[in-house]
């Protein structure tokens, strides 16, 4: 009798990435990328446009199967967990997210928390959500109707309401967890970056694990615990933020130039582009 992954469901656990490779016909997206992501730490994945990031976080959720290597999540291979076992552990806020219909946003948090199943406390994670993303305001607005980044605060309540905790003061409410973010900043201004990124970092220390997609690297060397640069499919370098965001890792890796300073205290990289004439 095979192991019933099902009881596993809420365990402090990481995700193991070995020789994953990905191709679409001849196209190699991705080739023979291993890597781990811990729980309760935030992880950052950066590269050019095209270098493969959003495909892996695609592969980590099951919304992609690898063409070589696999991903193990608590233990076991991913595809041995259903896609209901998935949705009660990790939620995903894809990079582009559209509504055909009308929905209020209320509506749509909903759907989030439905995503679990019966739950006892559907109208306070709304109202917890809700007022994280500052969204509370307009919860009976259409959809449809919402600047752009509104929209995106609007998905990610979504998403938060589907692992919010039942008790969310709990020192490891989040334990167990998971948060997949691909360009979660695209369209927020700085203001709710900030809030946001602040949140992400109190949930990690309480066992949330986050995985994210991002192209501010300046953004990332304040917010992340760990990095994977991926270049071309490969990966070009993996681990803590000071070993992975040097001036020669932007250089050849992103194609950018920049100055770094260590804040002597917090030990994070500030990280300076430099626009140079030609």
């Amino acid at each position: 009798m095979g192991h019933d992954v099902s009881k596993d469901v809420g365990q402090f656990v990481d995700i193991e990435v070995d020789s994953l490779s990905f191709s679409v016909h001849e196209n190699r997206m991705l080739n023979r990328v291993t890597a781990r992501f811990s729980a309760g730490q935030i992880h950052c994945i950066l590269g050019q446009n095209g270098a493969g990031k959003s495909t892996l976080l695609k592969c980590l959720s099951k919304e992609l199967s690898p063409s070589e290597g696999g991903v193990k999540w608590k233990n076991h291979p991913l595809e041995s967990f259903s896609y209901a076992q998935l949705a009660i552990q990790r939620a995903v806020l894809s990079q582009s997210t559209e509504l055909s219909f009308a929905f209020t946003v209320e509506q749509l948090v909903r759907f989030g928390v439905e995503v679990r199943g019966h739950c006892e406390h559907t109208a306070e994670i709304i109202r917890s959500v809700l007022q994280i993303c500052d969204m509370q305001h307009l919860q009976a607005r259409d959809y449809l109707t919402l600047s752009g980044g509104e929209q995106k605060r609007a998905q990610l309540a979504r998403v938060l309401a589907q692992i919010w905790p039942d008790e969310p003061q709990n020192p490891h409410a989040f334990r167990g967890k998971w948060l997949l973010l691909d360009e979660w900043t695209a369209g927020l201004d700085i203001k709710h970056q900030q809030q946001l990124g602040r949140y992400f970092q109190a949930w990690a220390a309480q066992g949330l694990g986050i995985i994210m997609v991002l192209h501010d690297i300046a953004f990332a060397a304040q917010l992340a615990d760990q990095c994977l640069i991926l270049q071309s499919g490969n990966v070009y370098s993996q681990g803590d933020l000071l070993n992975c965001l040097t001036q020669d890792s932007l250089r050849e890796a992103l194609e950018i130039n920049a100055r770094i300073e260590v804040d002597a205290i917090s030990q994070r990289p500030f990280i300076y582009p430099i626009i140079e004439s030609f």
